[in-house]
């Protein structure tokens, strides 16, 4: 079987199963040392403080995913 046979379309995935594998895709791009996070995360108040408490912006850079039919906005902690 070929991988991309493996691959849902984003119609087929629900919504917290599509959660899991974007998070778990965002996850495979950090490097050492890197935080890297979706714009719900950046977004959400109370983790926008933790992300912010270095007094520097996360910078959003659009990236494709592997199993994700359109790129995300990952966004990392400088």
């Amino acid at each position: 079987m070929r991988p991309e046979s493996l691959v849902a379309p984003a119609a087929a995935v629900g919504g917290f199963s599509m959660a899991c594998l974007t998070a778990s895709r965002v996850q495979g791009l950090a490097m050492s040392r890197s935080i890297l996070a979706t714009a719900p995360v950046v977004h959400n108040p109370r983790s926008a403080r933790v992300l912010g408490s270095n007094g520097r912006k996360p910078v959003a850079q659009s990236r494709a995913l592997r199993g994700v039919a359109s790129e995300v906005a990952v966004y990392e902690s400088p």
